[in-house]
Protein backbone atom coordinates (compact mmCIF):
# COMPACT_ATOMS: atom_id res chain seq x y z
CA UNK A 1 0.00 0.00 0.00
CA UNK A 2 2.78 2.84 0.70
CA UNK A 3 4.51 2.11 -2.63
CA UNK A 4 1.35 2.33 -4.23
CA UNK A 5 0.38 5.12 -2.57
CA UNK A 6 4.24 6.47 -3.54
CA UNK A 7 3.57 6.02 -7.23
CA UNK A 8 0.19 7.21 -7.37
CA UNK A 9 0.90 10.45 -5.88
CA UNK A 10 3.84 10.79 -8.42
CA UNK A 11 1.41 9.57 -11.37
CA UNK A 12 -0.93 12.34 -9.87
CA UNK A 13 1.50 15.12 -9.76
CA UNK A 14 2.89 14.85 -12.79
CA UNK A 15 0.12 13.78 -14.61
CA UNK A 16 -2.75 16.42 -13.74
CA UNK A 17 -1.30 19.57 -15.09
CA UNK A 18 -0.93 17.80 -18.39
CA UNK A 19 -4.47 16.97 -18.29
CA UNK A 20 -5.68 20.67 -17.54
CA UNK A 21 -3.90 21.50 -20.99
CA UNK A 22 -5.69 18.39 -22.61
CA UNK A 23 -8.70 20.04 -21.45
CA UNK A 24 -8.56 23.35 -22.29
CA UNK A 25 -7.25 22.20 -25.56
CA UNK A 26 -10.29 19.91 -25.97
CA UNK A 27 -7.55 17.11 -26.61
CA UNK A 28 -9.00 14.24 -23.97
CA UNK A 29 -9.62 11.93 -26.70
CA UNK A 30 -5.95 12.28 -27.53
CA UNK A 31 -5.00 11.52 -24.24
CA UNK A 32 -7.07 8.31 -24.51
CA UNK A 33 -5.79 7.09 -27.52
CA UNK A 34 -2.05 7.11 -26.31
CA UNK A 35 -3.36 5.55 -23.41
CA UNK A 36 -5.00 2.39 -25.06
CA UNK A 37 -2.27 2.72 -27.91
CA UNK A 38 0.22 1.39 -25.30
CA UNK A 39 -1.14 -2.07 -25.09
CA UNK A 40 0.48 -3.30 -28.18
CA UNK A 41 4.11 -2.53 -27.57
CA UNK A 42 3.47 -3.91 -23.84
CA UNK A 43 2.06 -7.21 -24.97
CA UNK A 44 4.93 -7.98 -27.72
CA UNK A 45 7.72 -7.15 -25.33
CA UNK A 46 5.98 -9.15 -22.48
CA UNK A 47 5.28 -11.93 -24.76
CA UNK A 48 9.29 -11.82 -25.62
CA UNK A 49 10.89 -11.19 -22.89
CA UNK A 50 8.91 -13.16 -20.81
CA UNK A 51 7.08 -10.27 -18.30
CA UNK A 52 10.23 -8.04 -17.67
CA UNK A 53 9.03 -4.66 -16.70
CA UNK A 54 12.09 -2.85 -18.55
CA UNK A 55 11.16 -4.43 -21.81
CA UNK A 56 7.38 -3.64 -21.11
CA UNK A 57 8.21 -0.08 -20.54
CA UNK A 58 9.92 0.53 -23.85
CA UNK A 59 7.40 -1.99 -25.95
CA UNK A 60 4.85 0.71 -24.59
CA UNK A 61 6.78 3.78 -25.26
CA UNK A 62 7.78 2.89 -28.91
CA UNK A 63 4.21 1.86 -29.92
CA UNK A 64 2.43 4.17 -27.78
CA UNK A 65 4.96 7.05 -29.91
CA UNK A 66 4.21 5.61 -33.26
CA UNK A 67 0.23 5.86 -33.06
CA UNK A 68 0.53 9.66 -31.52
CA UNK A 69 2.89 10.34 -34.41
CA UNK A 70 0.98 8.88 -37.52
CA UNK A 71 -2.31 9.44 -36.14
CA UNK A 72 -2.75 12.71 -37.36
CA UNK A 73 -0.86 12.76 -40.71
CA UNK A 74 -2.95 9.77 -41.58
CA UNK A 75 -6.05 11.23 -40.61
CA UNK A 76 -5.34 14.20 -42.79
CA UNK A 77 -4.04 11.84 -45.53
CA UNK A 78 -7.59 10.01 -45.50
CA UNK A 79 -9.47 13.23 -44.88
CA UNK A 80 -11.03 11.99 -41.40
CA UNK A 81 -11.97 14.05 -38.83
CA UNK A 82 -8.71 14.00 -36.87
CA UNK A 83 -10.95 12.54 -33.37
CA UNK A 84 -12.09 9.93 -35.81
CA UNK A 85 -8.67 8.96 -36.72
CA UNK A 86 -7.42 8.64 -33.14
CA UNK A 87 -10.66 6.86 -32.35
CA UNK A 88 -9.49 4.06 -35.39
CA UNK A 89 -6.14 4.25 -34.12
CA UNK A 90 -6.12 3.50 -30.69
CA UNK A 91 -9.57 1.01 -31.02
CA UNK A 92 -7.08 -0.77 -33.75
CA UNK A 93 -3.97 -0.69 -31.24
CA UNK A 94 -6.13 -1.94 -28.35
CA UNK A 95 -7.69 -4.98 -30.54
CA UNK A 96 -4.03 -6.10 -31.51
CA UNK A 97 -3.10 -5.62 -28.11
CA UNK A 98 -5.62 -8.13 -26.80
CA UNK A 99 -4.73 -10.63 -30.05
CA UNK A 100 -0.61 -10.69 -28.75
CA UNK A 101 -1.63 -11.31 -25.37
CA UNK A 102 -3.85 -14.23 -26.09
CA UNK A 103 -1.34 -15.67 -28.21
CA UNK A 104 0.87 -15.75 -24.94
CA UNK A 105 -1.45 -18.05 -22.96
CA UNK A 106 -0.72 -18.18 -19.55
CA UNK A 107 2.87 -16.26 -20.02
CA UNK A 108 1.32 -12.92 -20.32
CA UNK A 109 -1.31 -11.53 -17.52
CA UNK A 110 -3.95 -9.66 -19.96
CA UNK A 111 -5.77 -8.25 -16.89
CA UNK A 112 -2.49 -7.02 -15.40
CA UNK A 113 -1.95 -5.26 -19.21
CA UNK A 114 -5.66 -3.78 -19.13
CA UNK A 115 -6.53 -2.67 -15.76
CA UNK A 116 -2.76 -2.72 -14.51
CA UNK A 117 -1.55 -3.54 -10.36
CA UNK A 118 -0.77 -0.88 -8.64
CA UNK A 119 -0.12 -3.06 -5.38
CA UNK A 120 2.32 -5.35 -7.35
CA UNK A 121 4.74 -2.47 -8.87
CA UNK A 122 8.27 -3.23 -8.91
CA UNK A 123 11.30 -0.65 -7.97
CA UNK A 124 11.79 0.35 -11.91
CA UNK A 125 8.15 0.78 -12.16
CA UNK A 126 7.98 3.44 -9.03
CA UNK A 127 11.30 4.64 -9.54
CA UNK A 128 9.95 5.66 -13.21
CA UNK A 129 6.91 7.25 -11.89
CA UNK A 130 9.18 9.15 -9.11
CA UNK A 131 11.51 10.42 -12.14
CA UNK A 132 8.30 11.42 -14.18
CA UNK A 133 7.07 13.59 -11.31
CA UNK A 134 10.28 15.49 -11.53
CA UNK A 135 10.54 15.37 -15.18
CA UNK A 136 7.15 16.56 -16.13
CA UNK A 137 6.61 19.62 -13.61
CA UNK A 138 9.90 20.77 -14.74
CA UNK A 139 9.28 20.32 -18.92
CA UNK A 140 6.22 22.27 -18.30
CA UNK A 141 7.48 25.04 -16.54
CA UNK A 142 10.16 25.62 -19.54
CA UNK A 143 7.32 25.30 -21.93
CA UNK A 144 4.48 27.08 -19.83
CA UNK A 145 4.61 30.45 -21.43
CA UNK A 146 4.58 29.24 -25.66
CA UNK A 147 2.43 26.10 -24.35
CA UNK A 148 -0.31 28.65 -23.19
CA UNK A 149 -0.16 31.22 -25.60
CA UNK A 150 -0.56 28.13 -28.41
CA UNK A 151 -3.71 26.57 -26.23
CA UNK A 152 -6.07 29.98 -25.76
CA UNK A 153 -4.68 31.79 -29.08
CA UNK A 154 -2.82 29.57 -31.45
CA UNK A 155 -2.71 33.09 -33.91
CA UNK A 156 -1.12 35.23 -31.29
CA UNK A 157 2.37 34.81 -32.00
CA UNK A 158 1.90 34.96 -35.89
CA UNK A 159 0.28 38.03 -35.15
CA UNK A 160 2.62 39.39 -33.03
CA UNK A 161 5.61 38.72 -34.97
CA UNK A 162 7.13 36.57 -32.29
CA UNK A 163 8.62 33.08 -33.33
CA UNK A 164 5.80 31.06 -35.16
CA UNK A 165 7.80 27.96 -34.37
CA UNK A 166 7.45 28.22 -30.86
CA UNK A 167 4.24 26.70 -30.80
CA UNK A 168 5.03 24.02 -32.68
CA UNK A 169 7.90 23.12 -30.47
CA UNK A 170 5.96 23.19 -26.75
CA UNK A 171 2.96 21.38 -28.26
CA UNK A 172 5.84 18.73 -29.42
CA UNK A 173 8.00 18.94 -26.23
CA UNK A 174 4.08 18.81 -24.17
CA UNK A 175 2.92 15.54 -26.19
CA UNK A 176 6.47 13.74 -25.30
CA UNK A 177 5.87 14.61 -21.49
CA UNK A 178 2.29 13.00 -22.18
CA UNK A 179 3.41 10.31 -23.78
CA UNK A 180 6.24 9.42 -20.91
CA UNK A 181 3.81 10.08 -18.18
CA UNK A 182 1.27 7.53 -19.66
CA UNK A 183 3.78 4.69 -19.78
CA UNK A 184 4.31 5.77 -16.57
CA UNK A 185 0.73 5.03 -15.38
CA UNK A 186 0.55 2.43 -17.36
CA UNK A 187 1.99 -0.38 -14.59
CA UNK A 188 -0.41 0.92 -12.40
CA UNK A 189 -3.64 1.60 -14.23
CA UNK A 190 -3.47 -0.17 -16.88
CA UNK A 191 -3.90 0.61 -20.66
CA UNK A 192 -7.71 1.37 -20.10
CA UNK A 193 -7.42 3.28 -17.12
CA UNK A 194 -3.90 4.79 -17.28
CA UNK A 195 -5.64 7.99 -18.82
CA UNK A 196 -7.92 8.23 -16.01
CA UNK A 197 -5.40 9.68 -13.72
CA UNK A 198 -4.33 12.60 -16.18
CA UNK A 199 -7.83 13.76 -17.63
CA UNK A 200 -10.04 13.16 -13.96
CA UNK A 201 -8.56 15.62 -12.02
CA UNK A 202 -8.21 18.47 -14.86
CA UNK A 203 -12.19 18.21 -15.58
CA UNK A 204 -12.57 18.43 -12.20
CA UNK A 205 -10.48 21.85 -11.66
CA UNK A 206 -12.02 23.29 -13.78
CA UNK A 207 -15.18 24.36 -11.45
CA UNK A 208 -12.66 25.41 -8.51
CA UNK A 209 -10.55 27.76 -10.06
CA UNK A 210 -10.10 30.18 -12.92
CA UNK A 211 -6.96 30.48 -13.79
CA UNK A 212 -4.61 27.91 -15.40
CA UNK A 213 -1.93 27.69 -12.56
CA UNK A 214 -5.29 27.51 -9.90
CA UNK A 215 -6.38 25.18 -12.15
CA UNK A 216 -2.77 22.49 -12.03
CA UNK A 217 -3.07 23.56 -8.20
CA UNK A 218 -6.22 22.26 -8.14
CA UNK A 219 -5.84 19.10 -10.30
CA UNK A 220 -2.88 17.90 -8.42
CA UNK A 221 -4.56 18.14 -5.44
CA UNK A 222 -7.82 16.44 -6.46
CA UNK A 223 -5.56 13.50 -8.53
CA UNK A 224 -3.41 12.69 -4.71
CA UNK A 225 -6.79 12.82 -2.96
CA UNK A 226 -8.13 10.39 -5.49
CA UNK A 227 -5.40 7.83 -5.35
CA UNK A 228 -5.90 8.08 -1.61
CA UNK A 229 -9.25 7.78 -1.32
CA UNK A 230 -9.09 4.85 -4.23
CA UNK A 231 -6.41 3.35 -1.89
CA UNK A 232 -8.61 2.91 1.80
CA UNK A 233 -11.68 2.39 -0.86
CA UNK A 234 -9.52 -0.88 -2.47
CA UNK A 235 -8.04 -1.64 0.50
CA UNK A 236 -12.00 -2.15 2.75
CA UNK A 237 -14.11 -3.29 -0.33
CA UNK A 238 -11.51 -5.55 -1.27
CA UNK A 239 -11.97 -3.81 -5.54
CA UNK A 240 -9.22 -3.47 -7.69
CA UNK A 241 -6.79 -0.75 -6.71
CA UNK A 242 -6.91 0.91 -10.45
CA UNK A 243 -10.73 0.51 -10.71
CA UNK A 244 -10.82 2.11 -7.23
CA UNK A 245 -8.83 5.35 -7.79
CA UNK A 246 -10.49 5.82 -11.09
CA UNK A 247 -14.19 5.47 -9.68
CA UNK A 248 -13.10 7.47 -6.80
CA UNK A 249 -12.17 10.40 -9.20
CA UNK A 250 -15.05 10.35 -11.07
CA UNK A 251 -16.96 10.89 -7.78
CA UNK A 252 -14.83 13.87 -7.20
CA UNK A 253 -16.02 15.13 -10.82
CA UNK A 254 -19.69 14.68 -10.09
CA UNK A 255 -19.18 16.02 -6.55
CA UNK A 256 -16.70 19.34 -8.12
CA UNK A 257 -19.75 19.75 -10.90
CA UNK A 258 -22.22 20.01 -7.69
CA UNK A 259 -20.62 22.25 -5.49
CA UNK A 260 -17.37 23.66 -6.94
CA UNK A 261 -16.85 27.28 -6.48
CA UNK A 262 -16.79 27.74 -10.22
CA UNK A 263 -19.31 26.94 -12.41
CA UNK A 264 -21.30 24.12 -10.19
CA UNK A 265 -24.50 24.10 -10.48
CA UNK A 266 -24.41 25.21 -6.62
CA UNK A 267 -22.37 28.28 -7.85
CA UNK A 268 -24.50 29.04 -11.11
CA UNK A 269 -28.18 28.87 -8.67
CA UNK A 270 -26.10 31.26 -5.77
CA UNK A 271 -25.62 33.65 -8.81
CA UNK A 272 -28.71 33.55 -9.87
CA UNK A 273 -30.10 34.54 -6.70
CA UNK A 274 -27.62 36.91 -6.15
CA UNK A 275 -28.27 39.20 -8.82
CA UNK A 276 -32.36 38.57 -9.42
CA UNK A 277 -33.95 41.41 -8.94
CA UNK A 278 -35.77 42.18 -5.97
CA UNK A 279 -39.70 42.47 -5.51
CA UNK A 280 -41.10 45.88 -5.13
Amino acid sequence: MTRAALGGIALAIAGAPLGVFLVLRRMSLVGDAVGHAVLPGAAAAALLSGGSTLFITLGAAVTGSLVFMTAGPASRLLRLPEDAGFAVFYLGALAVGVMLASLGGGVIDLDRLLFGAALAIDNLALGLALAVAILVPIGLAIIYRPLLIDTLDPQFLRRSGGPVWAGPLAQGIFFGLLGLSTVASFHALGALMSIGLIILPAIAARFWAKGVPGMIGAACLIGIGGVIAGLLASFHLAAPVGAAIVACLVALVLISALMGSNGSLLARQWGQRKYAPRPT
